[in-house]
C-alpha cells in the first residue's frame, strides 16, 4: 500500500531523504526559499536553534565553538549539532625575515610590491575599444607561480652593494620564508568582531524546554577566554515572543470576556458563573492535545484564546433560556420556591437543541483539521485540538454545572426575599417598658 507521508517524513530532519544524502560534518537544512531567506535575515541561523560565538580572534572563537558542540550533543533532543567548519582551506604564507633583508638591501615594501606584482597583477595601463575601457594586467606566467616552489624562485631587487654596487637580481626564499598553511575557508564577521555558528535541530522535544536546560548546562561547563562571548539564536526565537505576547493577550481577553458579560447581565455574579466554563474550556483543550500527542505551541495558544470566547458563548445561550424560563414565570420577584425548580429544569431541558446543534456544528467543523495535511498544517491541527477539547468538555460543564449554580444562586435571592416579607407582614410586637 502506497500510503500518503508527510513531508517531514520524506524531506525533514531524521527523514528518508535527510538519511539517504548525509555525510559526516555537514548537517542538512530542509527548509522552504523564501522562509530560509527570512530566518537568515531575522537570525542569520536557517536551522531551529544557533549559538553564535563572537570573539576578536579566530583560534579562541574555533575553540570555544567547537567545546559548545561537545556539550550541547549530550543534551536531550540535540541532533545533527555542528560547529561551522572555518580552517580547511590551503593559504600562500609569505613571511619576510626583515633581518636578511637588511642586510641584502631589500625593503619591506620592495618585497611587496614585486609579490602583488607577481602574482596577483599589476595594472600597466590601458585600452580604449570604442566606449569601452579594459585594462591591460601584467604578471608572471602561470608556470612561474603555479606551487610554492616556483614563488620561492620569484627575483627581489637587492642594493647589498655586491658586484660594484650594481643592484643584482635574488629569489624571495632568501629574504622571506614561502610555505603553505591551513587556514580559514571564510572570515565572517559582526559588530567588529569575528563569528561562527554552532548549529543544531532539536527532535522530540520542545524547542523552548531544550533551549532553556542547554543554556544552563553550557554555561556550567564551558568557559570562553576574554573577549569571546556567545548567544543563542534561531528560529525558536520567534516562538518566545509569541509566547509571550500570548501571555499577555490571554488575561486581557479573559478580562475583556468578563467585562462584556457584566454589561450585558448587569449581574457580577452571573458574569462569574459564565465565567466558570474558561477553567472547563481549557481542562478540555489540555486532555485532548494528551490524548492526540499534540504538544503545546504558539498556534495551541492561539486555539486556546478561541475556545475560551466560544465556550463562554455557549454558556450564554444556557444563560438565555434560564432567565427566559423565570421571567415566563413571573420573574425573580414573583416567582416562588417550587416554582424556580421548575423553571430551572425547564430551561435546561430545552436547552438540549441547540447544544446539540453547537457542538455537532463544531465536531464536523473542526474534527477533519485533525487530520489535515499539505501547507499549513503544522499550525492548524495544534490550533483545532484545543478548541474541539474545549467546546465539548466545556458544553457538559455548562449543561450540568451550570444551571445548579444558576438555580442556587436565585433560590438565595427568592429566600431572602420571602424572609424580607414575612417581616413586613408579621413585625415583631413592642415591649411595653421600651414604649415608656
Amino acid at each position: 500500500m502506497l500510503w500518503k507521508i508527510d513531508r517531514d517524513d520524506l524531506a525533514g530532519f531524521g527523514g528518508e531523504l535527510d538519511r539517504s544524502v548525509s555525510m559526516p560534518g555537514w548537517t542538512n537544512v530542509w527548509t522552504m526559499p523564501i522562509q530560509n531567506r527570512v530566518d537568515m535575515l531575522a537570525t542569520g541561523v536557517a536551522s531551529p536553534v544557533g549559538i553564535r560565538v563572537l570573539g576578536p580572534r579566530l583560534d579562541d572563537v574555533v575553540r570555544v565553538s567547537e567545546a559548545i558542540a561537545r556539550v550541547v550533543r549530550n543534551v536531550r533532543g540535540a541532533v545533527d549539532v555542528v560547529a561551522d567548519p572555518i580552517r580547511g582551506k590551503p593559504y600562500l604564507d609569505i613571511r619576510i625575515d626583515r633581518a636578511k633583508a637588511a642586510r641584502l638591501g631589500v625593503s619591506a615594501e620592495d618585497i611587496n610590491d614585486v609579490v602583488e606584482t607577481a602574482l596577483g597583477g599589476t595594472t600597466a595601463t590601458q585600452t580604449f575599444e570604442g566606449r569601452e575601457r579594459r585594462p591591460v594586467v601584467v604578471r608572471y606566467g602561470r608556470s612561474h607561480r603555479e606551487d610554492e616552489d616556483s614563488v620561492k624562485n620569484i627575483l627581489v631587487t637587492a642594493r647589498d652593494g655586491r658586484d660594484g654596487g650594481r643592484p643584482r637580481q635574488i629569489p624571495l626564499s632568501e629574504v622571506a620564508t614561502v610555505g603553505i598553511v591551513e587556514g580559514p575557508a571564510t572570515i565572517k564577521s559582526e559588530n567588529g568582531l569575528l563569528r561562527n555558528y554552532v548549529r543544531l535541530n532539536v527532535r522530540d522535544r520542545d524547542v523552548v524546554d531544550f533551549v532553556s536546560e542547554a543554556r544552563l548546562i553550557v554555561e556550567k561547563s564551558v568557559s570562553p577566554p576574554e573577549g569571546v562571548s556567545y548567544e543563542w539564536t534561531g528560529r525558536y526565537e520567534h516562538e518566545i515572543q509569541a509566547r509571550r505576547s500570548v501571555l499577555i493577550a490571554t488575561p486581557i481577553v479573559i478580562v475583556l470576556i468578563f467585562i462584556l458579560l457584566y454589561l450585558t447581565y448587569h449581574d457580577a455574579i452571573d458574569a462569574l458563573i459564565l465565567m466558570l466554563s474558561v477553567p472547563g474550556a481549557i481542562a478540555g483543550g489540555v486532555f485532548f492535545q494528551w490524548l492526540i500527542g499534540s504538544g503545546l505551541s504558539t498556534a495551541s495558544w492561539v486555539g486556546y484564546i478561541a475556545c475560551l470566547g466560544m465556550a463562554v458563548s455557549t454558556g450564554i445561550i444556557m444563560f438565555v433560556y434560564l432567565r427566559d424560563a423565570v421571567d415566563r414565570r413571573g420573574g425573580i420577584d414573583r416567582i416562588g420556591v417550587d416554582e424556580l425548580r421548575v423553571a430551572v429544569l425547564e430551561g435546561a431541558a430545552h436547552r438540549l437543541r441547540p447544544k446539540l446543534l453547537t457542538e455537532a456544528v463544531a465536531v464536523v467543523g473542526l474534527a477533519p483539521l485533525l487530520w489535515a495535511g499539505g501547507v499549513g498544517a503544522e499550525v492548524v491541527r495544534p490550533m483545532a485540538a484545543p478548541v474541539l477539547g474545549g467546546i465539548l468538555v466545556a458544553d457538559e460543564i455548562i449543561d450540568l454545572f451550570l444551571p445548579v449554580l444558576f438555580y442556587g444562586v436565585r433560590l438565595r435571592r427568592v429566600r431572602k426575599r420571602l424572609g424580607a416579607s414575612r417581616a413586613i407582614e408579621s413585625p415583631e410586637p413592642i415591649d411595653a417598658g421600651d414604649s415608656e
